[in-house]
């Protein structure tokens, strides 16, 4: 067998057996393997609004819901204030498109990129200068609290629904829905901004638009990459079988041109991209104003310049990246880490480009633009398997962090920065300096098999497990001592077909045809990714091992 397999550790299953082979106990076999809470595993298996988080409904969203219905009764506009992104702009659609039905008249403020994230104090001062008290601030404000201060002594009435992490101590008199709040399920503010409003007894009087409110919060959930378990897991669920049938016009014409199904995939890698496309490198409001339009023919204009903005975006990307190639290419030195400074890069796309650089570089990649303040974003190479945990290593091997950056956060994968321009030259000599930890990666097995000898409810149980995602990650199957007797290769052996079941479930190699060879006239276990599809199933090939090997 080759030299470099198994490439991974292997983590086998809690539990080995399956009692019942039905399609919910599978599921929940591979749930319980997961260590999910049953409160979850219940309502995975029935999916269902009347199983939404019952924690939803406490205090602080009593407080909320009196404080919206004021706004409502008042006989004034309601100002809205989102974010330039996916779950940003549909959220305010979703608050728009209710607004409307009730006939009130609202003013909404998106930011630019350029302007930056989050609720500010000339924002206030720009609804305030309109003659606007009541302002809905969606998507930010859970950490701002020199915007609490300033509302204050403007007399103003704010209401904030948000779902980022609270990192301040909260004033007592903030009128804020936020699940971390009572530790509830995780949502992105289209999720929460849904949610709030199906608790008013006035939504009953507008319950035609559900469809469409249902359809934005899929979207924004999507956008935001939310873990698809609980509230979230019900909404995209949902709302993935109503986009098929889309209430919103440009998002109908959008995808009967496009494509015959809808799935998460679909809106990762078309729609997402297209509502970003205007807060990237644009102004977010075109995004808004399609997600709004009632009128087809003017839907469909909408599309075209923000397929024209997306098209403009990848070819800007694309430059860039041959810029940051040839000022590599430059360079004799290659470090373990890149820190990489160029030149009038818009913001919107540094985290994408980054991102691409850690892929063909396979190796961390930061990168920024600007002058006296530096805007930036670091990225690790690797899929979800073997990501590199960025944010706590370089908070931990770099304790003067705080102090070198005006701004540092992130997760593992990903962080963004912002630094003082004359900080950059030592900064960048510190970050390749360091020498990133790398670990072996390891597959959380979630079922095993002996050979391919598999029950047909499995392939069904992997379909009702659909859509996977953040938090619900693509299945993981092992199959024990099997050989290579029998199949089907293209000439450039660029896909092995190893098994099938039927013609639309397959186990198959890709890409890999030193190991495939290696695998021939031997007895091995294999871990396999399953991948469903509209058609069927692709079990595609992650590691092997000889069966007398233990990597467990």
């Amino acid at each position: 067998m080759d030299y470099d397999l198994p490439r991974y550790r292997w983590r086998k299953p809690l539990s080995s057996y399956v009692k019942v082979k039905s399609v919910q106990e599978f599921v929940r076999f591979i749930l319980e393997n997961r260590q999910l809470p049953e409160s979850y595993i219940v309502r995975f298996l029935n999916v269902s609004i009347d199983n939404f988080d019952n924690k939803f409904e406490n205090n602080y969203t009593e407080r909320a819901l009196d404080v919206f219905k004021k706004m409502i009764s008042a006989d004034e506009p309601i100002g809205i204030f989102g974010d330039y992104d996916a779950d940003g702009i549909t959220s305010v659609a979703i608050l728009g498109t209710f607004l409307s039905c009730l006939n009130k008249k609202f003013i909404f403020k998106l930011p630019t990129r350029d302007e930056g994230y989050g609720i500010r104090v000339d924002i206030l001062e720009f609804f305030r200068d309109l003659g606007i008290k009541n302002i809905i601030v969606l998507d930010s404000g859970s950490n701002s609290r020199e915007v609490w201060l300033a509302a204050k002594e403007m007399k103003l009435n704010l209401l904030y629904l948000d779902h980022h992490e609270i990192l301040c101590d909260l004033d007592r008199e903030i009128n804020l829905v936020n699940p971390h709040m009572w530790g509830g399920d995780l949502l992105c503010s289209a999720g929460i901004i849904l949610r709030f409003l199906m608790l008013l007894d006035m939504f009953n009087s507008c319950c035609d638009i559900f469809p469409t409110l249902l359809e934005l919060a899929t979207i924004g959930t999507v956008g935001d990459s939310i873990e698809l378990l609980g509230d979230s897991r019900i909404i995209v669920k949902l709302g993935l079988n109503q986009l098929r049938k889309s209430t919103i016009p440009g998002i109908r014409n959008f995808f009967n041109v496009k494509l015959p199904y809808i799935t998460i995939e679909d809106l990762m890698f078309y729609l997402v991209p297209l509502i970003n496309s205007a807060g990237r490198i644009g102004k977010p409001d075109l995004a808004l104003s399609f997600l709004l339009e009632k009128d087809l023919r003017k839907s469909i204009e909408k599309c075209t310049l923000l397929e024209t903005l997306n098209q403009k975006r990848k070819a800007m990307q694309s430059q860039f990246f041959s810029t940051c190639i040839n000022i590599l290419n430059e360079s004799l030195y290659s470090p373990s880490v890149h820190f990489l400074k160029i030149d009038n890069c818009p913001k919107g796309i540094i985290g994408p480009l980054a991102a691409r650089l850690a892929c063909s570089y396979n190796k961390p990649f930061f990168l920024c633009s600007g002058d006296q303040l530096l805007y930036g974003s670091g990225r690790s190479p690797g899929n979800d398997v073997d990501l590199i945990d960025l944010y706590n290593q370089v908070t931990s091997e770099y304790p003067a962090i705080n102090s070198s950056f005006i701004n540092f956060g992130g997760h593992q994968g990903a962080v963004g920065f912002t630094l003082k321009g004359n900080a950059f030259p030592e900064i960048k000599k510190s970050f390749e300096r360091f020498r990133i930890r790398e670990r072996i990666p390891i597959l959380n097995i979630d079922i095993s098999f002996d050979g391919f000898s598999i029950d047909d409810n499995f392939f069904r149980a992997l379909m009702a497990m659909t859509p996977f995602g953040f938090g619900n990650q693509r299945v993981l199957v092992c199959t024990r001592g099997i050989e290579f007797k029998d199949f089907e290769s293209s000439a450039d052996y660029s896909e092995i077909v190893v098994f099938k079941h039927y013609n639309n479930i397959r186990w198959i190699i890709k890409n890999n045809r030193q190991i495939s060879k290696s695998l021939l006239n031997a007895k091995f276990d294999a871990v396999w990714e399953a991948k469903v599809k509209i058609d069927g199933i692709d079990f595609e090939f992650l590691d092997a091992k000889m069966v007398f090997l233990n990597c467990y």
